[in-house]
């Protein structure tokens, strides 16, 4: 399935991304200044994977909504010059915000937009000790704000 990058933002933007909660966003804001010192370019709202299966005669525009409604969706996607970074906002995170940035990566995989290598990363205001070690096995940066 395609993976829908959508707008680019440069890391100076200051605008209200687009689709993002309310809980996610104060999130963002206590960490987009660490998040984007090497930023090359901010994607929201990344859609990932999604059904494709559409019945026959659907108008290609209502193919791409039923593709856009039906895709797992990245909160933050941030370009560097040498990799990608999966930013999954989580307030209060648990184990369940690890197998949604499991899952980001694995859809990843299926169509990336280039070869460079990516880092995931969770980022919380709290922090549950079970989570975060999990998260260090899985090679998953926990990040509490």
């Amino acid at each position: 399935m395609p993976t829908t990058l959508g707008t680019p933002f440069k890391r100076t933007w200051e605008g209200t991304p687009p689709h993002m909660s309310t809980d996610d966003q104060v999130l963002w804001n206590k960490y987009k200044t660490d998040a984007l010192k090497n930023a090359v370019n901010i994607y929201f709202d990344v859609g990932l994977g999604g059904q494709t299966d559409t019945p026959p005669g659907t108008s290609p525009e209502m193919a791409r909504m039923w593709l856009r409604n039906t895709q797992k969706r990245i909160d933050v996607l941030i370009e560097e010059p040498n990799k990608w970074i999966i930013l999954e906002l989580r307030p209060r995170a648990q184990a369940s915000a690890i197998g949604r940035l499991l899952q980001y990566f694995d859809l990843w995989k299926d169509d990336p937009p280039d070869t460079k290598p990516v880092e995931l990363r969770l980022v919380t205001d709290t922090t549950d000790q079970d989570t975060k070690k999990l998260a260090q096995k899985l090679a998953i940066t926990f990040i509490t704000v």
